[in-house]
């Protein structure tokens, strides 16, 4: 059984005084750990510097990283292992997703994806119908005109 694929989301938080470069390196480290292990990489997203609602580890903020994987079920303790005797990753967050919640997911950021884009194009027809446009009026004159 340990041969079926699971979808899953590992969400961790890296100090606040890495630089960005330092940064980069450490989500490859994982990322290559994940795939040398047999994992696909779905999704990597870094969030950025956050600050956090209380302190971890007497720091106020951190980098938050999010990478969506499929894998084996037995990864996710090899990943939590190298996350514990990491001096850089102040918490981690494991998730696995079943299929009904996957499904449901992906459902709502389709959703999201279609309004943003929706809202896209209804500014864009908007900023188009607002240009400004010149008729020619009697006299020769030209008279600038806002079609509605």
């Amino acid at each position: 059984m340990a041969d079926i694929n699971r979808n899953y989301e590992t969400t961790f938080i890296l100090d606040s005084i890495l630089e960005d470069d330092k940064v980069d390196a450490i989500v490859g480290k994982y990322t290559n750990f994940l795939t040398k292990n047999g994992s696909e990489i779905v999704k990597t997203e870094k969030w950025g510097r956050r600050k956090f609602a209380y302190s971890i580890k007497k720091r106020q903020t951190g980098h938050y990283v999010t990478v969506e994987f499929k894998g084996t079920p037995d990864i996710v303790a090899k990943l939590e292992r190298t996350y514990h005797l990491d001096d850089n990753i102040l918490r981690f967050l494991n998730i696995a997703f079943d299929k009904k919640t996957l499904a449901e997911r992906n459902a709502y950021f389709t959703k999201k994806e279609e309004a943003a884009r929706e809202r896209e194009a209804a500014a864009k027809e908007e900023e188009q119908s607002a240009v400004t446009t010149e008729t020619p009026a009697e006299g020769g004159e030209t008279v600038s005109t806002k079609e509605a």
